[in-house]
């Protein structure tokens, strides 16, 4: 995929994001490959020669040069014959809630001319647009399992939130263990690591969520300044949990908010770590302040920390974002909130924005909360432009830890600890009233419990071997298993060594971590394993991971 940062190694181009342009493009392919781009049109291959095919695609909306996407290879198209057909009409869905009033009157589109979708009748009522879904043979499977089933209810999720699919069609390509995220969204096309896919459809479908979300907020609306990331990963963090609600289908308002809540308590601890383990400068969300979106006198912008490899792998943009977009839709209500978005995204698609573009608006559209003192310039001083945990999230509380399922876990915890005491204090005797009944939990929620035992000083083998035992660790979503694995590493639980270099392995994307905790231990069979796992992987392995992986090896 492009890149914010050096673009033009992958061809020749303008980098600044208000560069924008179309593009067309043929590429030439041996005929057992398969050519996928971020081009407006699903290409059919055309024969130039023997065993040689020649694939066209080409796009009508200007974007940054970094939008452009290929990928080539020996994939296979994923179909489910009955689903497919009946799922790519348009089915009478809800209009997007709030939207249906201004969705009939032309509206003057702010960007530059091109055929806009907003401006089509047919797209505008077009709750699912036409999708593909591309992956390895082996991986055909896994996807008729869930993924294809989860993305029309997902493409439907966001169309009733934010309205018209600012894209014609979409791919979703399963990529390899070696790819370095999670999911990636460019035009028309959606990069799932093959880590998403097993462990039933949760890890999967909200990450699809969060890829689809960025259809508006990161590609249809752009980020004048590089460094203003947490517009696109924000907003795409706070919409993941709507669209993701939505796509379940009959959850009661309780429960939605209970799923919310239990991501809050999960993202707050993650935001906490990372504040606590990372440089201060890159833990602010608008490090360029006042002269943010400002360029030079050549034309030039300055992406400031643009080539830090850590930078990559943090997720302080995703996370103050979203608690920045969470605290202001409590503030104003959640419908006048969407209603704000839907408008927001009605009035900017197709354009750069910064920061302001956004709170200002919210602002105007919900004048009693200026009254109360909230103000674009507070929202910047005490979310965007500071490190650190954001003051009025402090002062909020953690009001998620009332929440249920939250409190379910607590209480699983305590019920393992003791257990964990007991055991020590009778040693290898086993007795009868140590048998504990435990509660079925959520993935989310197993996430939860095994980060709270993380925070134990010692756990016995014997605990360890029946947490797997008793939640089946090792059929999990890749998530729970990354905390499994630390949980293995922590304790030096030798019988789960084999998840850890399993892990590593097949989930790249989310394994970088585990090779320092591997080495911080000191342990000689730890740090045989980290070496043991680079080595394989090491040749496959995507750059910037593997230059990390290497400063904390070597």
């Amino acid at each position: 995929m492009g890149s914010p940062i050096n673009n033009r190694a992958l061809f020749p181009c303008q980098e600044p994001p208000v560069a924008l342009s179309t593009w067309q493009a043929s590429v030439r392919a041996a005929a057992g490959f398969v050519v996928l781009m971020s081009g407006e049109n699903s290409a059919e291959p055309v024969q130039l020669q023997e065993g040689i095919l020649s694939w066209y695609y080409y796009v009508t909306m200007p974007m940054p040069a970094s939008t452009f996407t290929i990928a080539v290879g020996c994939w296979q198209e994923v179909k489910q014959q009955s689903f497919t057909a009946a799922n790519q009409t348009n089915v009478e869905f809800p209009l997007p809630s709030s939207q249906a009033d201004f969705r009939w009157h032309e509206e003057l589109c702010g960007h530059v001319e091109y055929p806009c979708r907003f401006r089509n009748p047919a797209a505008r009522l077009q709750a699912v647009i036409p999708y593909r879904v591309f992956a390895p043979w082996c991986l055909m499977e896994c996807c008729k399992e869930h993924l294809l089933q989860l993305i029309p209810r997902c493409l439907s999720a966001a169309y009733t939130t934010l309205g018209t699919h600012p894209f014609s069609r979409l791919d979703v390509l399963i990529v390899p263990s070696n790819f370095s995220s999670l999911g990636m969204a460019s035009p028309h096309i959606i990069f799932l690591s093959q880590s998403v896919l097993p462990g039933g459809s949760h890890l999967c479908g909200t990450r699809l969520c969060h890829e689809i979300a960025h259809a508006w907020f990161g590609l249809a609306i752009g980020a004048r300044d590089w460094t203003e990331e947490w517009i696109s990963e924000g907003f795409a963090t706070f919409l993941e949990d709507i669209f993701w609600a939505r796509a379940q289908q009959q959850l009661s308002h309780d429960e939605v908010k209970g799923q919310q809540e239990l991501k809050a308590s999960l993202r707050w601890r993650r935001l906490r770590d990372e504040v606590q383990n990372s440089e201060e400068e890159l833990q602010v969300l608008r490090p360029k302040k006042e002269s943010t979106g400002e360029l030079s006198e050549s034309g030039a912008s300055i992406v400031k920390h643009g080539l830090k490899a850590e930078k990559i792998f943090m997720q302080v943009h995703y996370l103050k974002g979203y608690f920045l977009l969470r605290f202001l839709a409590r503030a104003v209500g959640e419908a006048s909130y969407l209603a704000s978005l839907q408008k927001f995204v009605q009035k900017f698609h197709g354009q750069l924005v910064l920061s302001q573009d956004f709170l200002c608006m919210l602002l105007e559209d919900n004048p009693e909360q200026k009254k109360s003192g909230l103000t674009v310039e507070n929202i910047f001083e005490n979310w965007l432009d500071t490190s650190g945990i954001p003051k009025p999230l402090l002062e909020e509380g953690e009001t998620w830890k009332e929440c249920r399922l939250v409190q379910q876990v607590s209480g699983e915890v305590t019920k393992w600890i003791q257990t964990n005491q007991r055991i020590r204090k009778s040693g290898k005797k086993k007795r009868k009233q140590d048998e504990v009944v435990f509660q079925k939990l959520l993935p989310d929620q197993l996430v939860l419990l095994l980060e709270s035992l993380l925070e134990e000083k010692t756990l016995c083998p014997r605990i360890l071997q029946c947490l797997e035992k008793t939640y089946q660790l090792r059929e999990q979503d890749a998530e729970v298993r990354h905390r499994w694995c630390e949980l293995v590493v922590k304790h030096k639980y030798v019988p789960g060594y084999g998840d850890v270099e399993k892990f590593l392995r097949e989930d790249q994307a989310m394994g970088v971590y585990l090779y320092g905790e591997l080495m911080v231990n000191e342990d000689v069979k730890q740090q045989e394993l980290a070496h043991k796992c680079f080595a394989a992987a090491r040749e496959h392995m995507d750059a910037s991971s593997a230059k990390v992986v290497a400063e904390m090896l070597f």
